[in-house]
């Protein structure tokens, strides 16, 4: 009976030892398959290939729409319409003529609103905007003088110009 037993252990173990192979082999087969198996670049791949079809598609589609559009452009018509309403032509013998909004009125839903054309010219006293360091006459103080209580006959030298710029650490 001990040789039974041993047989039949030794039978279990080898059961045993066979199957834990056979998971190995099919755990290593597995990495293998994973690690060579270009998976996650076919992914990418039909990704583009989605992106590039669509992409094909817009442009029958514009392509299309540009063959429309040169067949419109070769009728007379189409181009004589074009001529008036983009650039402002018309045929010869034909006059063009633009009705103007009545003077001193500025119509807000025309397309030349903006026009600094239709404003008045700029006041005098809009001196104010012009940038600092602009000219001034010699005789009359600066402003910067006025400001800071200087008189136009005090001559101040750079040295007390830093001082009075740097007061602020008293």
């Amino acid at each position: 009976m001990k040789a039974k037993a041993k047989k039949a252990a030794r039978t279990a173990k080898e059961v045993r030892r066979s199957r834990l192979i056979l998971v190995a082999a099919t755990g290593l087969s597995a990495v293998i398959l994973g690690a060579w198996f270009p998976a996650s670049a076919l992914y990418h791949q039909r990704s583009s290939l989605v992106g590039a079809t669509a992409q094909l598609q817009q442009l029958h589609t514009e392509d299309a729409a540009l063959n429309q559009e040169g067949k419109n452009l070769s009728d007379s018509a189409e181009i004589s319409r074009i001529a008036r309403e983009q650039y402002q032509l018309v045929s010869p013998g034909q006059l063009a003529f633009e009705v103007l909004p009545p003077s001193g009125s500025a119509v807000v839903d025309s397309p030349y609103a903006t026009d600094p054309g239709l404003t008045g010219p700029v006041a005098p006293s809009a001196a104010s905007e012009l940038p600092p360091g602009g000219i001034t006459s010699p005789a009359a103080p600066s402003q910067a003088a006025k400001a800071h209580g200087a008189s136009a006959h005090q001559a101040e030298g750079a040295f007390q110009r830093m001082l009075h710029a740097l007061e602020f650490w008293h």
